[in-house]
């Protein structure tokens, strides 16, 4: 993007400081009680989206809502917290942050007034307190202002193994996910609605970041979660899917570690195996948008997993 346009949005969105309408969000239900929010973009966080480029998800209880990931600033949380008012009386009681990438917890703090407990991994916490302001600095930068300054309100309740819990009288599993996207990931199972809220743990139409995961524990928890049969699945980035996305997902992360180990095996580095890799992935890159520019970023990390995989 030309730096000077650049200059003029960020100008722009420091003059006029987000509104909750200025996210074209929908409440999607998908099951009793149960909605999405899904985001129409496909890219990073950037001045066109204004940082609102991950999913959430909800859960109507007796007792309150149950919120799924709050986005990625202060903004994004106002808009998931309108919408959510239009949707249902029930405030927001209890959040769920998935993972510790910030454009899936730093909305938390537009619930302060009516959240009583925020959940994550005790890894994920720990990211967050270590992490959470360049979280903020990055996301400006990246939208060029829009994003705008979010306070932090971090996770108060930790998980450190699989967990059944019940919000009012709605039975949840958050359930960890081996660190597979990236360390401390958790997701959420209403196994009586046969609904899994994944988090980043499933992509359906964008192509996943690798860079922090471990491929080795990605690919068998998609085996899990294909076993589990869900008829919904809630992307952390995409549309709503179902057991067929789970699959093509454990399908492309397969294929991009079998490229990578193949190339490997020919003593090529990460750089002289680009090419070939992303040529590997071709038949997939109609369902995931930025396929290449994703393998370039993250081919370095998945080559690295590789080598040491080759030395067990």
């Amino acid at each position: 993007m030309p730096i000077l346009f650049t200059l003029i949005l960020a100008l722009l969105f420091s003059a006029s400081p987000l509104r909750a309408d200025s996210f074209p969000m929908q409440a999607k239900v998908v099951a009793p009680g149960v909605y999405a929010i899904i985001t129409p973009s496909r890219d990073l966080p950037n001045p066109q989206n204004k940082g609102w480029n991950s999913n959430s998800g909800f859960v109507i209880t007796n007792a309150g809502v149950l919120l799924f990931d709050s986005g990625s600033s202060a903004a994004i949380g106002s808009a998931i917290k309108s919408l959510i008012a239009k949707t249902t009386h029930q405030p927001v009681r209890w959040i769920i942050n998935s993972h510790a990438h910030g454009d899936h917890w730093l909305g938390n703090h537009a619930f302060k007034d009516t959240v009583q407990a925020i959940y994550s991994s005790d890894i994920t916490a720990q990211r967050i307190t270590n992490n959470a302001q360049s979280w903020v600095e990055r996301f400006k930068k990246m939208t060029a202002g829009a994003s705008g300054d979010s306070a932090i309100l971090s996770p108060d309740r930790l998980i450190t193994k699989n967990t059944d819990l019940v919000f009012g009288s709605t039975k949840v599993s958050l359930l960890l996910s081996a660190n597979s996207h990236s360390p401390g990931d958790i997701f959420l199972w209403l196994a009586d609605r046969k609904v899994l809220i994944a988090g980043d743990v499933v992509y359906s139409d964008r192509m996943p970041s690798t860079r922090d995961s471990e491929l080795q524990h990605w690919i068998p928890l998609l085996d899990q979660l294909i076993a589990m049969q869900p008829d919904v699945v809630i992307p952390g980035h995409g549309a709503v899917t179902d057991v067929a996305g789970l699959k093509r997902l454990r399908d492309l992360l397969q294929a991009f570690w079998d490229a990578v180990q193949h190339a490997y095996q020919a003593d090529k580095t990460a750089a002289e195996m680009t090419a070939e890799v992303i040529a590997a992935l071709a038949p997939f890159s109609q369902h995931y948008p930025g396929l290449a520019e994703k393998v370039r970023r993250d081919i370095s990390q998945v080559y690295l997993q590789v080598e040491a995989a080759s030395f067990r």
